[in-house]
């Protein structure tokens, strides 16, 4: 075994990230005092915990420094006390020493922030360049004359909602749980009409993406770490009460000429319900297929897929046999037929004063942007603008030093400010739509 590969085993234990270049500077000690140094700072770093944001990263600086020194031990005891310093806001960015200390937080924080640089050489030219921050400063989010004219429309398609949720509900003796999918379902729709649901609707929020959804997709909750969809309490309370739930979503314009459009997502649910439904009929599917707008070649192929049967096995602890849900579509302009991701099947319009237990897609948004019957509120818009806000106001966080070391600024009106300053909007329209008044400016 070669004194390198004893200086280079160590390195990877340790995790300590040295170069071949900071490696052999310390091999430049001799074998024994070479691994001793090495050994102590490996030490060092088990202590502040190389794997933390506030860790130490060992730079070239700081191995020099490291290899060159009399006594370790007490260098290592200084690099703490400034350390220190830093932690109790008294950092100098004149100090190199201080500086380099700081390198692991930045490192750290460029893996999370997409828009700092990946590599190492553009990380460490940017930290290089980094300067004292000025305080920190708000810029609230201001809605542009574009934003405002779209707010409209989105409240236009809420109150639309609103109105058939209002007649559905006084025709039913369940109750009825309004769920408004993350984001635009949430954002957009069932927050803004909070105020008129909250005294007679049960209001939930959760979230079924749609960018990761295929036809056989099964929103599901497995352990800690992969949840979607619904909680199992909610399972619990689907069995023990079965209220009519609204799945309140928007999709994207495209290909609604001849549908009438749910989101990937949302066709997923249905997916989900239907794991539901073969529970409580005790796999007997002529009790709840004809019901589901599902094809029926589609449920031969989806009970063998993995997603469903994962499913089953756990919603099966909490649910019990008894009636089914029947799946029905809703929209303010509802078409022969409807696209559910990529499947078209025929619409089902949801029906007033039915008591079984029902689950409504709606979608509220209204795709038409011209026709002599076009409501005020949509002409000159546009549907499913407020989708994706991040892409129209997004805060910039921007790296520097400041008292306390490493840190940052947020420069600019965050995506959420954005979004609840077009909410307050929605609201304001929302308001005026249902007094009767004019819109709100």
């Amino acid at each position: 075994m070669t004194d390198e590969t004893v200086f280079e085993r160590l390195n990877d234990e340790a995790r300590m990230r040295l170069s071949s270049e900071q490696i052999a500077e310390f091999e430049g000690l001799g074998q024994e005092e070479g691994i001793a140094r090495m050994q102590s700072v490996a030490d060092w770093l088990s202590r502040v915990n190389v794997q933390n944001h506030d860790g130490v990263r060992i730079t070239p600086v700081l191995s020099a420094l490291l290899t060159r020194t009399e006594e370790a031990e007490g260098t290592i005891g200084h690099l703490d006390g400034l350390r220190e310093k830093t932690r109790h806001g008294q950092f100098d960015a004149g100090n190199e020493l201080m500086r380099e200390l700081e390198y692991h937080r930045f490192a750290s924080e460029c893996g999370r922030q997409r828009d700092w640089p990946d590599e190492p050489d553009e990380q460490r030219a940017l930290f290089d360049s980094l300067t004292v921050h000025q305080e920190q400063q708000d810029d609230p989010a201001i809605l542009t004359d574009e934003d405002v004219r779209e707010t409209g429309r989105a409240a236009y398609e809420a109150v639309e909602l609103l109105k058939f949720l209002q007649k559905f509900q006084a025709g039913t003796s369940r109750p009825v749980v309004v769920l408004g999918n993350e984001r635009y379902g949430r954002d957009w729709v069932v927050q803004p009409l909070e105020p008129y649901l909250r005294d007679d609707f049960d209001i939930r929020y959760w979230r079924v993406q749609s960018h990761s959804s295929m036809r056989l997709t099964v929103p599901h909750w497995i352990g800690r770490w992969n949840r979607s969809g619904f909680p199992p309490e909610f399972w619990v309370e689907m069995s023990e009460t079965q209220p009519h739930i609204f799945v309140v979503d928007e999709c994207s314009p495209r290909r609604t000429e001849h549908y009438s459009k749910y989101a990937r997502g949302v066709r997923d649910l249905v997916n989900w319900f239907m794991v539901f439904n073969d529970i409580r009929a005790q796999g007997d599917g002529s009790l709840y297929e004809a019901e589901s707008t599902l094809p029926a070649h589609h449920f031969p192929e989806l009970r063998k897929w993995h997603e469903y049967v994962i499913t089953k096995r756990d919603m099966q602890h909490y649910v019990e046999p008894g009636a089914t849900y029947r799946i029905r579509h809703w929209a303010p302009e509802l078409k022969p037929e409807v696209l559910m991701g990529d499947m078209v099947v025929p619409s089902r319009p949801a029906e007033f004063g039915q008591d079984a237990p029902t689950v409504v897609l709606a979608n509220p948004a209204i795709y038409r942007t011209n026709g002599d019957d076009l409501p005020e509120p949509l002409k000159g818009t546009r549907p499913y603008y407020f989708n994706d806000p991040e892409y129209r106001v997004r805060e910039k966080i921007v790296p520097g030093f400041g008292a306390h070391g490493f840190e940052t600024r947020v420069v600019g009106p965050t995506t959420d400010e954005y979004v609840i300053a077009a909410r307050l909007q929605i609201e304001k329209e929302i308001a005026a739509m249902l007094d009767g008044t004019e819109q709100a400016g």
